[in-house]
């Protein structure tokens, strides 16, 4: 049986040190938004809850590793477990909202409706087994990145004998006994580091066993300038520190990229002054890897080189070979004698605690979808997620997201949309989303999504960057969408069927249907393959092989890699073909821009052409609509474009059209998108400023281009709506005097797009032609105008 619960606004998945923050920004920073918390476990604290292995604490100092708006004021900067969970317990019941969280709520799934502009949220109940859902504006995932209910543990050869106990961390038994016992440690990362100090002050003796040495690092304690300022008001202490030991970390990560050497130089000079005189420093503390390929492991006054050096503890590195019944083998044929085995060895990457997604009906598969600073997912509304730094403190990230979500939030409701999504992005090389070599990642980041080459959608680890990349001014932008209640989500703007293909290092997108004689059609400025959804639907089954495809920076494809220019834009043309393996030569079909397209691509490669045909076809006069006109002056098209909005769409499609009733609310929605696709206005201000034509200027192209078309004698249609209000109908004439061998056919009733408008006629026209050519046309229709 399955009981609803009441919509919320806001509803946060995870209730520890992210969830609980996520949390507390919205109290004071969205009062009115009515929020809920979901907890899988039966208590506040997340990590610090699940681990209760001795020694459990922070990797990071307290003062980043606390919240930005709530101080902490304990003297020890590392912290041990027990605080850091007081610590947030704290802060929920400051904040007032301890009652909204639901614990033992483990969360199955989530379900996207834009009808309803609404997540179902699904979970079931660790105590009854009673299934949940719950619906809400917006969700919060705070469940951190690894699997709470499994560590990782591989399988060792024969440990089936081992007659000791083997213990995992993450299950950590509460009536474990190791005093006076022989103890293995199976790691070298945070965890063994932490274990093997905390655990070799009642042991026996304790052997940190590791495959392969890492980095450790001594700080200190507890913070000498905090000492200093324990008299100053927190309010003003606690930045300082917050602002110093974050600037010193973000340093001892810069240089370790930029100079590896020298860190590793330090830091195993330090290692060498902490351990007893003849150490194998090089064996044991001199990892085969750079700083910070892999986290650094802190620890605390020096405790691990402490027990090293008073004999408590000692480190093997070597490989396994097998468990015996009172220890380890090694390969080297060394025997570690042990009453109890932990196996250190790591985490289980899972985001999402593991829950299922999808929109609108359509599952979402994460590691197939890029991340939107670090805290959305493209293609997905309404969801954000509390991600921290790998190389710093984790809330100090953790804090900005949450500020950021709910400015954006706040954006919605000023604004009235009901929505906001990433646009997928288009030509970004996907990049793991964490970039550390670290085992657990390794085996699991594929199934998260991926990060870019640049922003938003490149994670750049670095939080003086972030405060630019978070700022409130900053919500909109080209790489989000907004919609309005009913309004469709965008996810791209993918026609039926179509493909990506790789030209020159960038991602295209086409449609490719059909076999028989092949015809190219090619879109115009500012537009997409949509243009052609007709002819394809029209033409399909007739003998034709029918390819359209986005321009290089158009649509869904990735921009050019050179100057826009007319002839890289044809040398584009060709190397598609060539990519889509199109051979023999082919009927070319350009409207308005992808006329001058097909054309310098004819005069460039003649025998890769069958025909043309140029609908209202850029390149035979100077006069042009205003406002495209005005667009292509750099300076007043950036400011006309720099606001993209749908009221703009609808004008832009009413002039591209003489029957309005073909201005539908999915043909603006379309128009819209392109608008607002990344990088999109200054693709359309290159290439304006490439054709030179709009301002009646710098004609020289398109008189050498019409020359050598001429020469060639291609045979050539042009066909012109005669109400189009983009290129005026006069220039069919001057299509005719250029290209004296072209035929030509005007279309009444029709504006810039007759493909579209008149969709059959036009079908009809130039298969027409094509079954004539080079024999002239003679119908009633065929005009000079």
């Amino acid at each position: 049986m399955t009981q609803s619960i009441k919509h919320v606004d806001v509803l946060i998945i995870g209730a520890g040190l992210s969830g609980i923050g996520a949390a507390a920004h919205l109290v004071r920073e969205c009062p009115n938004q009515h929020f809920a918390i979901l907890e899988s476990r039966d208590a506040i604290g997340g990590t610090w809850d699940l681990f209760q292995y001795p020694g459990i604490r922070s990797d990071s100092d307290m003062y980043t590793f606390g919240y930005s708006f709530k101080p902490w004021t304990e003297p020890k900067a590392i912290s041990d477990g027990p605080s850091i969970k007081r610590y947030i317990e704290e802060t929920a019941e400051e904040y007032g909202f301890t009652d909204r969280i639901r614990f033992r709520h483990k969360v199955l799934s989530a379900q996207w409706s834009t009808a309803d502009a609404y997540w179902t949220v699904t979970s079931e109940q660790a105590d009854t087994g009673q299934i949940t859902t719950m619906t809400a504006s917006w969700v919060i995932n705070a469940t951190g990145y690894y699997r709470y209910d499994e560590g990782y543990r591989p399988t060792f050869e024969g440990e089936e004998r081992f007659r000791g106990q083997i213990v995992h961390p993450q299950h950590w038994p509460e009536d474990l006994d190791y005093r006076g016992k022989r103890v293995v440690v199976i790691g070298s990362g945070a965890t063994a580091v932490t274990l093997v100090p905390s655990m070799a002050e009642h042991a026996a003796h304790v052997t940190m066993l590791q495959r392969t040495p890492t980095y450790i690092a001594s700080v200190s304690g507890s913070d000498p300038l905090a000492k200093a300022l324990r008299r100053v008001p927190s309010a003003v202490s606690y930045p300082i520190l917050r602002w110093k030991n974050m600037l010193s970390r973000q340093l001892q990560y810069s240089l370790s990229r930029k100079n590896p050497e020298l860190v590793r130089s330090k830091l195993r000079k330090d290692a060498v002054a902490l351990l007893p005189d003849g150490y194998d420093v090089d064996t044991h503390f001199n990892p085969p890897y750079d700083p910070w390929d892999q986290r650094i492991c802190a620890v605390p006054d020096g405790d691990m080189f402490q027990v090293i050096r008073d004999g408590k503890a000692s480190i093997v590195t070597d490989r396994i070979r097998s468990f015996t019944e009172d220890g380890i083998n090694l390969e080297s044929g060394e025997h570690i004698p042990a009453d109890i085995i932990v196996t250190a060895t790591g985490l289980n990457l899972q985001w999402f605690g593991g829950m299922k997604l999808s929109v609108d009906g359509q599952p979402v598969e994460l590691g197939e979808r890029f991340a939107y600073k670090g805290m959305m997912v493209s293609g997905v509304p309404n969801l954000s997620m509390v991600t921290g730094y790998t190389n710093n403190s984790w809330t100090l990230k953790a804090d900005l997201v949450s500020r950021y979500v709910c400015h954006l939030m706040r954006y919605l409701d000023d604004n009235g949309y009901v929505s906001a999504t990433p646009i997928t992005p288009v030509g970004e090389t996907p990049q793991p989303f964490l970039d550390l070599d670290s085992g657990y990642i390794k085996r699991g980041v594929d199934s998260m999504a991926k990060q870019g080459t640049a922003l938003p959608w490149r994670l750049y680890q670095n939080y003086v960057k972030d405060l630019r990349v978070f700022n409130a001014r900053k919500i909109r932008d080209e790489h989000m969408s907004f919609q309005r209640r009913g309004e469709a989500v965008p996810e791209g703007l993918r026609a039926p069927e179509t493909q990506i293909i790789e030209v020159n290092g960038q991602l295209v997108r086409f449609r490719d249907e059909g076999q028989g004689v092949p015809v190219v059609m090619v879109h115009g400025i500012g537009r997409s393959l949509e243009d052609w959804m007709e002819q394809h639907e029209l033409l399909r089954g007739k003998g034709y092989r029918l390819i359209s495809v986005d321009l290089a920076g158009f649509g869904e494809s990735g921009p050019l890699q050179e100057r826009y220019t007319l002839p890289a834009l044809g040398r584009f043309l060709g190397d598609f073909l060539d990519a889509v393996k199109v051979s023999e030569p082919a009927h070319l079909v350009g409207n308005s821009l992808g006329g001058a397209v097909v054309m310098q691509l004819a005069v460039q490669q003649p025998d890769r052409v069958r025909s043309l045909v140029l609908v209202g076809s850029a390149g035979f006069g100077r006069e042009v609509a205003l406002p495209v006109r005005l667009m292509s002056v750099r300076p007043i098209g950036e400011a006309m474009l720099s606001k993209p909005s749908r009221a703009a769409s609808r004008r832009l499609e009413e002039s591209l059209f003489h029957n309005p009733d073909l201005v539908t609310p999915d043909r603006v929605e379309l128009g819209y998108q392109l608008s607002v696709r990344p990088g999109g206005s200054q693709v359309f201000l290159d290439t304006a400023a490439a054709l030179g034509t709009f301002r009646g200027t710098r004609k020289e192209w398109r008189q050498d281009l019409l020359s050598a078309l001429a020469a060639q004698a291609v045979p050539t249609l042009v066909v012109w709506g005669e109400q189009d209000k983009i290129f005026p109908f006069s220039h069919l004439a001057a299509a005719g005097q250029h290209l004296p061998h072209a035929y030509t056919h005007a279309f009444p009733e029709a504006g810039h797009m007759p493909q579209v408008e008149q969709a059959t006629d036009f079908a009809d026209v130039v298969t027409d032609f094509w079954s004539q050519a080079p024999v002239k046309l003679t119908s009633t229709s065929d005009k000079a105008a």
